[in-house]
């Protein structure tokens, strides 16, 4: 179960399927979004079966039963999924049920507490991208009887012949990669980029992959500040390698993060990271191994960073290559897959 939105956890998901069908098993992803959601002709492409189920809600319940008396593993990828799925969840008690928390907010207004207060009886088992996300569940919703993991999301790695070599032109581009929402605050990033000297911002791009409600007054802000700077949108991008080997440095700058598939992606693409020290950033950015830290929120931080980026661009190839070895060594989809396989075989806890 997981939207086909354009997203992280939504990239991860098809990926996900396509190492599980090479390992024998038969995926097939339940989406409650569009037939037109953008990853929906990205899973097709790659023959995953995707179900997209839409109409009043009680229709839309019973086709989901439909769907699910078809698996004996039902994998819920976000709160939104379990909520809809509440009034069957006591007639699935033959199956085993997964619910993946790919973020760490907490879920803390009187419905998501109803929703989870009503869903442990049924979920087998829970897991979470990071310990902060596994945490903050657990103190917000307790679910202590019900067994919980922290499983690293994993990434199908690129080929080296698909990796774009550093330019070495003198030059900087900077990448932004996932929705444009306040959530991932992209405005930081163009704050920076104001900051800058003005001797240095000729010199810097910044390019955006994503879509979002924060468009325009991302475009605005652009307008308004950053009239001689090069910024582009580049909308709904699905290609990989278009994006990481548009840049050399990849920009994280959210309030909240899980285990970032973006970051996972630039790492593996010999990209840099420059990221906020939240959630799971900490976690695959090391300080001065293959990117920087940096306070969330703190623009001139970021902005000093840029500089120095700029200035060592042998830095940015050396934090690269030490990047795509750390992903390969611990974060790779195949054990990834290993370890919810062990998730789905064992027994589970549901009432």
């Amino acid at each position: 179960m997981s939207s086909l939105q354009v997203g992280g956890a939504e990239r991860f998901v098809i990926d996900l399927c396509v190492e599980q069908r090479a390992q024998g098993m038969d995926p097939e992803i339940i989406s409650l979004g569009h037939q037109d959601d953008p990853l929906v002709a990205v899973a097709e492409e790659l023959n995953i079966k995707v179900t997209v189920i839409r109409g009043m809600k009680g229709l839309v319940q019973l086709r989901l039963w439909q769907a699910y008396r078809r698996h004996p593993i039902i994998h819920m990828h976000s709160p939104s999924a379990v909520m809809l799925s509440l009034p069957i969840l006591p007639f699935c008690l033959e199956r085993k049920i997964v619910y993946t928390r790919h973020g760490a907010a907490r879920l803390a207004t009187n419905r998501w507490r109803k929703v989870h207060r009503f869903a442990r009886r049924f979920i087998d088992s829970i897991c979470f991208v990071s310990e902060e996300g596994q945490q903050i569940f657990h103190e917000e919703h307790g679910w202590e009887h019900v067994d919980s993991s922290v499983i690293d999301n994993g990434i199908a790695m690129p080929e080296e012949k698909d990796i774009v070599p550093h330019p070495q032109d003198g030059r900087l581009r900077i990448g932004s990669v996932g929705r444009l929402v306040s959530l991932k605050h992209q405005i930081s990033l163009l704050e920076a980029i104001r900051l800058l000297p003005s001797d240095i911002k000729p010199k810097v791009e910044v390019h955006f992959f994503g879509t979002g409600d924060q468009l325009a007054p991302l475009q605005e802000f652009t307008q308004q500040h950053l009239a001689n700077a090069e910024v582009v949108f580049h909308g709904m991008v699905s290609d990989r390698s278009k994006i990481y080997n548009c840049f050399e440095l990849l920009a994280m700058t959210s309030r909240t993060e899980g285990m970032s598939l973006a970051i996972m992606e630039a790492l593996a693409y010999k990209r840099a990271v420059v990221a906020s020290k939240v959630g799971g950033n900490g976690v695959l950015v090391q300080e001065q191994q293959n990117g920087w830290l940096f306070d969330f929120d703190d623009s001139q931080k970021l902005a000093e960073i840029i500089q120095t980026a700029l200035a060592q661009p042998e830095k940015l190839i050396e934090f690269g290559r030490a990047g795509r070895q750390r992903v390969l060594d611990e974060f790779s989809l195949q054990r990834t897959q290993q370890q919810y396989q062990k998730i789905y075989e064992d027994f589970g806890t549901s009432v």
